[in-house]
């Protein structure tokens, strides 16, 4: 059938057409590509929410901020504020980091909110590349948690430590060395000395999309029962070039908390990390 013969021979001709057009090298001019069908408009290039790149001498600059209401037959509120500043470059690695949590519920519709969650935390870390996988550094801290009687808690830790894995994709070091703590807990002041183990894990999905992790352990060197376990783990996606939605948990465990307060406290927290 002639009409047969002919849509396929047409078919066809489209279609060798079309594969030489993409086989057709990326340097080279494409007339029937460039040009088009007459009047077609042409496709806008894809949005990409990868943040363009920066100088690494640069200091990277975040605020993460979430917040949960209901009213009603449930009554909860829940503030998150965190704030980071940090660099690595040239063998020399900072990071500094301001967190807050508040939250407040209703046992039922008429009683009233009570808070059942408010505290603060603050570090200063450091870190000096001796070479390619070992390191020195310190680390300074400040925790006070309101709910859990803690007035304050202070430490100080230099340490030693090594990367395990160090690219531009992915991190991970693990360090230890002696502390010092000053706290304040149940309304008694302490001060010790203990051991330190910590470790931090970045993976750089994208360049706005990342996972992260980070434990430290502490115990004192006077008492094996006086330990503490500080851990988190989040994951972040980027929403535009400048704004990631951030999800993370975080464990503070005390195994001598104060009188009548329990060891564990988990949070789970939801926010927008803005990137400055």
């Amino acid at each position: 059938m002639k009409f047969g013969r002919s849509v396929f021979m047409g078919t066809a001709l489209v279609l060798i057409s079309a594969t030489a057009a993409v086989a057709q090298p990326a340097n080279k001019s494409n007339t029937f590509a460039s040009k088009g069908l007459e009047g077609a408009p042409k496709k806008a290039a894809p949005v990409s929410c990868d943040a363009p790149p920066k100088d690494p001498a640069i200091w990277d600059k975040f605020i993460t901020a979430g917040y949960n209401y209901t009213d009603g037959n449930s009554k909860t509120a829940s503030l998150n504020l965190n704030g980071k500043v940090m660099r690595d470059y040239q063998g020399e690695a900072w990071r500094f980091e301001a967190d807050y949590n508040y939250g407040n519920a209703a046992a039922d519709v008429n009683s009233p909110r009570e808070i059942t969650k408010q505290n603060a935390r603050a570090l200063a870390d450091y870190k000096h590349t001796l070479d390619s996988v070992f390191f020195a550094g310190s680390n300074l801290s400040y925790a006070w948690d309101q709910i859990a009687n803690l007035d304050y808690r202070v430490i100080l830790s230099p340490n030693l430590g090594a990367y395990l894995l160090k690219n531009d994709v992915t991190k991970l070091s693990l360090e230890a060395g002696p502390s010092y703590v000053w706290e304040q807990l149940g309304g008694e002041s302490d001060n010790f000395a203990a051991a330190r183990i910590a470790d931090r894990f970045v993976w750089n999905i994208s360049e706005s999309a990342l996972l992260y992790q980070s434990a430290e352990y502490l115990i004192s060197f006077d008492d094996a029962a006086d330990y503490i376990v500080n851990a988190e783990i989040g994951i972040e996606a980027p929403l535009s070039s400048m704004v990631n939605l951030v999800l993370s948990v975080r464990d503070y465990y005390i195994n001598q908390p104060a009188e009548g307060r329990e060891r564990n406290d988990v949070y789970t927290i939801t926010g927008l990390k803005v990137n400055l």
